[in-house]
């Protein structure tokens, strides 16, 4: 059996080289991850993927479902080095505002090309959502407060893991992999590692995890009223389908992904995950043998959900965007890095590139900190690129830029979201630099708020207690609570990771102390033991106590984005963009960043737009792709799919 979980931001346990587990390793609590045993193919692509001495022509790879013609991982292979050639140097002057990871790779591998790039960060560090904070220099201890763990189906993340050598571990201590702490409506349950789920949660348990392996036949209604019957596939099904060996041949047949999703289009596109789990667990046929009851079923499912956080803040999400994360192969395999994921940006950014002509560049060589855009904006054959006091900065007006933000980012502080042309008091008359249909996506995307706190004690506590708790996961305020281990003297604690109306309840305590408090205090009724160690080493509140609230933090407004029912025509806008900017006209606008890519909240979604956005841009500037039958630009189709149509 095969099933799967689901989490954002907070990632699951996988596997590091040389090491493969004979029994689930990564199991949240409630909706357990695909076992990754060694007789799955999932199981396998993961092995292959991590295994130190794998060939790029041994490995499966992977296409996600919105593009499935098309491996990222599998065009970097036949790409080699470098993405594209020139016949002379591009002189073109090429601008990237922001430097998390979706603008430092795409500056990275454009430098490769040997195109000049100016690389602007409105804050005082590179890495975007990849943050790495140490608690202290000296000490090994990190809180993670942004992207925490990895699947190997991130292809273009790994490839990087692999060009830097940044070494990966499956020690995590995910829920029921290690004595694990529940509580619920008052009821406390300390399960041993590799336990049992406990009984009441049985009917939510089977029925997700049958529908994950076997698919479901429901029943519904259209939008015209029409009474419908259709079987789904099995999104483990749609998943194996979608991996291929190097020669691009599939690796499963059993279903043909394409038409699989087009059926769980037909249902759901317009559908909340709510809706999508009423239809399939209170229809006549619903997966586990056992209708899900209302409310008890899906007050445990929005409590608890998978043991990354309830479900409930997300019961408003489109039910597509859960089903991505099962069949782009996201909840499979997971790693995370001991030295912190930020290593993978300051790789970028310092690593010293030789360019086609044998000099040395590297990307922080033309990058700017502490420089906030106040708007991108076209002007004749040129991009204007203002700071926030209305000033050029340097070497503005550009050639082409590539704005690799978040997408509210992208609105508020670059001004995307125009729709009319307007005049400026120093540049004249300007245009906006998207189309309409882009404009409004980049104005109505959803995008999620999340909250993590951390903090650094005197010692590893939780190996002392009675009960040996390494997790804790509740409906409290604190949610889901994981002991961390960094192999220096002292103890991390992950005191709580929320998203939703989760991280609203808790953004008005911005002081540490009051923060760990109102955490503790929830914690105190079940975990009386485990609460009196939670307090920071030295007293150091300041130090040793490390919070985040995205939705706060100016130029992200926001963790990641999710988009709610209807909204999947918006992303396809934003998303194929680039295929729309190919050609050799100046003045040109590209979007990159997870919040305009088909998985937000995941670093592969910053990366295929952060190389959708280099390889369009060399096309337009004369440049031919190393891989010209196979590239972003030939081999991924953007009408597919119609995300407009009025399904469900």
């Amino acid at each position: 059996m095969k099933p799967v979980t689901f989490g954002i931001f907070l990632r699951g346990k996988g596997l590091s080289s040389n090491q493969f587990p004979t029994k689930q390793k990564h199991m949240p609590w409630l909706i357990p991850n695909r076992s990754i045993k060694k007789d799955t193919l999932a199981g396998k692509a993961a092995k292959l993927m991590l295994a130190a001495d794998t060939s790029a022509e041994e490995r499966i790879y992977y296409k996600y479902v919105d593009t499935p013609e098309f491996s990222y991982g599998l065009w970097k292979y036949k790409a080699g080095d470098r993405i594209a050639t020139f016949n002379t140097k591009p002189t073109e002057k090429v601008a990237i505002i922001g430097a998390g990871l979706a603008g430092l790779s795409s500056a990275y591998e454009l430098l490769k090309c040997g195109v000049g790039v100016s690389l602007f960060e409105a804050s005082d560090r590179i890495g975007g959502r990849l943050y790495s904070k140490k608690f202290s220099e000296s000490d090994p201890e990190i809180a993670e407060l942004g992207a925490m763990r990895f699947p190997p189906s991130e292809e273009l993340l790994f490839d990087y893991f692999n060009q830097f050598k940044i070494a990966t571990t499956p020690d995590f201590p995910d829920p029921l992999t290690v004595n694990t702490l529940i509580s619920y409506k008052n009821n406390t349950y300390n399960v041993p590692a590799h336990g049992e789920v406990p009984g009441e949660f049985n009917t939510v348990h089977e029925g997700w995890n049958d529908f994950a392996e076997n698919g479901a036949t429901i029943e519904y209604t259209d939008h015209t009223g029409m009474q419908k019957k259709v079987t789904l596939a099995a999104p483990n099904d749609i998943a194996d389908a979608l991996m291929i060996d190097a020669d691009g041949n599939p690796k499963s047949t059993k279903v043909d992904p394409v038409e699989a999703w087009k059926s769980y289009m037909e249902v759901f596109l317009n559908k909340s995950l709510f809706d999508g789990l009423v239809t399939i667990f209170n229809g006549p046929n619903p997966p586990g043998g056992t209708a899900w009851n209302y409310p008890e079923d899906y007050e445990r499912f929005a409590s608890l959900g998978t043991g990354f956080g309830g479900f409930g803040p997300l019961y408003q999400v489109g039910f597509l965007e859960i089903m991505r994360l099962i069949t782009n192969g996201l909840e499979v395999g997971q790693v995370f890095v001991p030295k912190g994921i930020e290593t993978v940006a300051h790789k970028l950014y310092s690593k010293d590139v030789v360019q086609p002509d044998g000099t040395t560049a590297k990307v922080s060589d033309n990058t700017t900190t502490n420089c906030p855009i106040g708007g991108v904006y076209k002007s004749g054959d040129k991009i204007v690129v203002l700071d926030k006091s209305g000033q050029q900065v340097a070497g503005s007006p550009f050639d082409r830029v590539i704005v690799a933000t978040t997408q509210r980012s992208m609105e508020i502080d670059t001004n995307l979201g125009l729709f009319d042309p307007f005049t400026l008091p120093e540049v004249g008359n300007v245009e906006p630099t998207m189309p309409s249909e882009v404009a409004q996506s980049i104005r109505d995307i959803h995008i999620m708020n999340s909250s993590k706190v951390f903090i650094r004690t005197k010692d590893k506590f939780w190996n002392n207690l009675k009960e040996g708790t390494r997790c804790i996961l509740s409906d409290s305020l604190s949610a889901n609570l994981y002991t961390l281990d960094y192999g220096g003297d002292y103890g991390v604690v992950l005191v709580s990771y929320v998203w939703g109306d989760q991280s609203i309840k808790q953004i008005s305590f911005q002081n540490p102390k009051e923060r760990l408090a109102i955490l503790k205090e929830a914690l105190a009724p079940f975990a009386p033991d485990f609460i009196e160690h939670l307090n920071p080493l030295n007293d150091d509140y300041d130090q040793n106590v490390q919070f985040i609230d995205w939705e706060l933090k100016p130029h992200y407004y926001g963790a990641f984005k999710l988009t709610r029912p209807g909204q999947d025509h918006y992303v396809q806008s934003a998303f194929f963009h680039y295929l729309e900017k190919s050609d050799s006209n100046g003045g040109q606008v590209y979007l990159a960043g997870d919040s305009i890519s088909w998985t937000g909240g995941w670093t592969e979604g910053a990366l295929q737009t952060g190389m959708n956005a280099a390889c369009s841009l060399i096309q337009s500037i004369g440049g031919t792709l190393n891989s010209p039958d196979y590239n972003p630009m030939v081999s991924i189709k953007p009408d597919l799919y119609d995300y407009n149509q009025a399904y469900g």
